[in-house]
This record gives structure tokens, sequence and C-alpha cells, in this order.
């Protein structure tokens, strides 16, 4: 039969891990904002850009100009491709994708924040500690239901994972280390996510 200071020091416990897995989910959603947010911008920029071009280079040197007709030459495959990544932006919804990954990042911040607190500063006795953290893991549980529609990939996981090791200076499970960078390792836990396209574009 555990006693009560048992129960609240495995309830302690639980606030830290729940602030862990918190941290590292948030490093994950604000990975994908940033790249959900690159793509669309580019999307955008692309779509001023040619048109502005052809646009201005009439203006310039009018209808009938040699230079206008190259334009036009580089504009062509340059609009297609711009086509091609519209429609798979909006039947992929990477608008709604990228606002929820800023809403995600930022949730999981702030319950990261209130998790730890909880976890460092905890009340007197156990039975206000219990009903504070089962009102913050309420929201927790809500917010990983939504989480996981968002299709999060495993080398994101062993990502976040290892921002997560390296921020708190915790060993890893399974290579037994305290990740000190970034950088990719042969770790089945923290490791293994250099060779995502995604991790090249956007290496942290």
């Amino acid at each position: 039969m555990e006693t009560e200071d048992e129960r609240f020091n495995k309830l302690r416990k639980a606030c830290w891990d729940k602030s862990f897995q918190c941290f590292a989910l948030g490093y994950i959603f604000d990975k994908k904002a940033q790249r959900y947010g690159f793509f669309v911008n580019m999307l955008k920029v692309f779509g001023i850009i040619v048109p502005s071009a052809i646009g201005a280079t009439v203006l310039g040197y009018g209808l009938e100009a040699e230079i206008l007709k190259y334009m036009i030459v580089i504009a062509i495959p340059l609009t297609i491709a711009q086509l091609i990544f519209s429609v798979i932006a909006v039947t992929s919804k990477w608008d709604d994708k990228l606002a929820y990954s800023y809403e995600a990042s930022q949730d999981l911040n702030l319950m990261y924040d209130d998790f730890k607190k909880l976890g460092s500063l905890p009340p007197d006795n156990y039975q206000e500690l219990n009903e504070k953290y089962e009102l913050l893991n309420t929201r927790y549980k809500a917010r990983a239901q939504q989480n996981s529609k968002q299709n999060i990939k495993e080398w994101e996981q062993r990502m976040g994972m290892r921002f997560a090791l390296r921020e708190t200076q915790k060993k890893c499970v399974g290579c037994n280390e305290i990740p000190v960078s970034m950088e990719s390792t042969d770790c089945n836990v923290c490791g293994k996510f250099n060779s995502s396209i995604y991790y090249k574009m956007f290496k942290p």
C-alpha cells in the first residue's frame, strides 16, 4: 500500500514527465510551422513575382520587345510548377496545417511551463496537487487527441526527443548519452532523423 508521500512524489514525477513530453512536442510543431510557413510563403512569392515580372517587362520594353519572349519562356514552366504546388497546397490543406502547428506549439509550450511549475513548486498536500495535475492532464489529453490527426512521423518524434533531452540535460535510454547538439546519430531513440528531406532543408 502506497503512503501519501509516495503518491505525492509519484505525481510530481508525472508532472516532470509530462513537461518533458510537452517540450518535445512543442519543438516538433514549431518545426512543422517553420516548414509549412516556408512553403506557403514561397507560393505567395512566386504568385506575385512571375506576373509582376511580365507586367514590368511589358511596361518597360513594350509588347514587341525581344526580352519579353525570353521572360515568357521562363515564366511558363514557373507558372505550371506554381499551379501544381498550389493544387497540392489546397488539397493537403497547408494553410490549415500551418495554423494548427502555430497553435499547438504555443499551447504545448504553455503546458510545459505549467507542468514544470507544478512539479518544481507543488502544493503542500497530495489532494491539491492531484486536482491541479488532473486539470492540466485533461488539457494535455485533449491536445494529444488533436495531435494524433496531424501525422507526426517517427523521425520527428526522435528529433523532438533529442531536443528535449539536450535542453533538459537528460540521458537517452537508447544510447545512454546526453545529447550536446541536434546532429543526428544512429540511436533508435534520439537519432536517425537526418535522412528526411525536411531535416536537410530546415536543419536545426
